[in-house]
């Protein structure tokens, strides 16, 4: 391996962004970083308002489901962001930290110094947005109007979704400031691109570690060329040129650190040899470690939509269309909310919204999912797409607490304060009144909600793919950091969350005294 590095980041997300950025506060640690997207980032980013139009563009990976039984058989799309930033660039910008008891779950299945009360500093230390209602302009009267109107239902006024009670109806907290979007690309990863120790590369996929015996010494990745039809700000790295296309390998003294997300993460430990044991020779892949849980436990938020076509004049867009919510509980006595309502100024169907243009959207979401999928190889290509399955609705309790959704968003609509924004429903529409008819709504329609997670579960027992340090069992030098750890995802929008796990990673990472077989000097060709 011609080129050494102390740490090795195989990702530029959310994650591989804080990572870039806090070890390289050391200034005597040399950071590689590894992005598979383009540096140039399109100009929509920046726009909070324009989040829609990035979706399926050429920073998302375009993953595709298979089919889903629970949704009549259709295939989903799955975002994930490919380019500096990954999935931030594409998030809708809430800053919800999720429940307490989200975070205390974790350390109860295993996750020993996750608790909330142990978390909780690591999201003091992100920097907090205001609440909607004193953002730039003020917030849209039809945000407003979604919150008298729960108010009206019974719902209590949350001042603040990241303090205190979480369940009820008020304003997010947005990351968004002066009018742009603050994702981990402008917070974390070009704030730290000025200094001589962190090293980024983008258009670099990486296809494999190297694993010598029981350590990870390294990673392969494909250099590709910049795309020159690309446009937008470049973000480039100012202190090395990117090596010829081709293929490259490079050693990580100290450790690596995946950060590729849930869907990309499981794809390159399998890719590398370790999985489940039984797939992997099967796809012809040899085994250097057996860890059945790498893939499985993979799952995310499920949502569907309540649209009206208003009275009023719906005003233009206005920071990220997403201003407010609804946190509850399907039953009561639960510890935390497992329903969000997002409201949405503006038609949540683009073939909805090309025939009424006039018109606002609920979106009742199950942010406590108990339906679990996996990710696993399709073959043993490294640039084929994984196979992904959410496993949408396949649990009952989803599609019964969705349905339930459904009807509370109805509720909502109906009310007086809401009525100047209620001319008639359009999605589901009069024609659907019985239970069967919400199910079957549900099933035609439900869809993702892009916060995916779960697919190298923390943990200790046989399932579990991380300790709670986030070390790879059975591989030495190998961490993931990323959205895939999280044994289960947080009952809210969980960008706050996956902040939070890279920033723990990176002191995880520091206080790691240097590893013994590089003191001792060695060498791994």
């Amino acid at each position: 391996m011609k080129e050494e590095f102390d740490y090795v980041v195989v990702g530029a997300g959310t994650a591989g962004c804080v990572l870039a950025n806090r070890l390289t506060e050391d200034p005597d640690v040399r950071v590689l970083v590894l992005e598979a997207g383009a540096s140039r980032i399109p100009a929509e980013v920046d726009d909070p308002t324009a989040w829609h139009r990035l979706l399926d563009g050429r920073i998302d990976w375009k993953h595709r489901s298979v089919p889903q039984p629970g949704l009549n058989g259709r295939i989903t799309h799955e975002p994930r962001g490919r380019a500096p930033g990954g999935s931030s660039n594409l998030y809708l910008m809430m800053h919800v930290w999720g429940h307490p008891s989200d975070y205390d779950n974790w350390a109860h299945q295993g996750a020993a110094g996750w608790s909330y009360r142990e978390v909780r500093p690591y999201f003091e230390r992100l920097a907090t947005r205001p609440a909607a209602d004193a953002g730039q302009g003020g917030p849209n009267p039809a945000s407003e109007a979604f919150l008298d109107a729960c108010a009206e239902r019974g719902f209590p006024r949350a001042a603040d979704f990241n303090e205190g009670v979480m369940s009820g109806a008020g304003w997010h907290r947005l990351d968004i400031a002066d009018g742009r979007r603050r994702g981990a690309l402008a917070s974390y990863l070009e704030p730290a691109l000025g200094r001589p120790n962190l090293t980024l590369r983008t258009s670099a996929q990486t296809i494999g570690l190297t694993v010598i015996g029981d350590t990870c010494v390294g990673v392969e990745y494909l250099q590709r060329p910049e795309p020159p039809e690309a446009t937008g700000r470049q973000v480039r790295d100012t202190h090395a040129e990117h090596p010829r296309p081709g293929v490259h390998q490079v050693r990580a003294t100290r450790e690596v650190i995946v950060a590729g997300g849930a869907i990309e993460s499981p794809k390159l430990l399998m890719l590398s040899g370790i999985g489940n044991p039984d797939r992997l020779r099967a796809q012809g892949t040899a085994v250097k470690v057996g860890l059945p849980g790498v893939g499985e436990n993979f799952h995310n938020h499920v949502l569907t939509a309540v649209m009206t076509e208003s009275r009023t004049a719906v005003p233009a867009p206005r920071q990220n269309l997403s201003e407010s919510a609804l946190f509850t509980s399907s039953v009561p006595g639960l510890t935390g909310p497992d329903l969000q309502l997002a409201f949405v100024h503006a038609p949540f169907d683009p073939a909805v919204g090309e025939r009424h243009p006039n018109t606002v959207s609920i979106l009742p979401g199950v942010v406590r999912p108990a339906s679990r999928g996996w990710i696993r190889l399709a073959h043993g290509d490294a640039l084929a797409k994984p196979l992904v399955n959410p496993n949408y609705l396949a649990d009952r309790s989803d599609l019964e607490r969705l349905v339930q959704g459904v009807k509370l968003a109805r509720d909502i609509i109906g009310t007086s304060a809401f009525s100047p924004w209620n001319k008639q429903e359009l999605w589901p529409g009069p024609t659907v009144t019985t239970d069967a008819d919400l199910r079957a709504f549900v099933r035609r329609t439900a869809d993702s909600y892009h916060h995916h997670g779960g697919s190298c579960r923390m943990g200790t027992d046989d399932m579990s793919v991380v300790d709670p340090q986030l070390r790879v069992y059975g591989v030495r030098g190998l961490r993931v950091a990323d959205a895939s750890v999280m044994p289960a995802v947080p009952s809210g929008n969980c960008h706050s969350a996956v902040l939070m796990i890279a920033e723990r990673a990176a002191d995880l990472v520091k206080a790691e005294p240097l590893p013994a077989y590089l003191r001792k000097g060695t060498s791994y060709a």
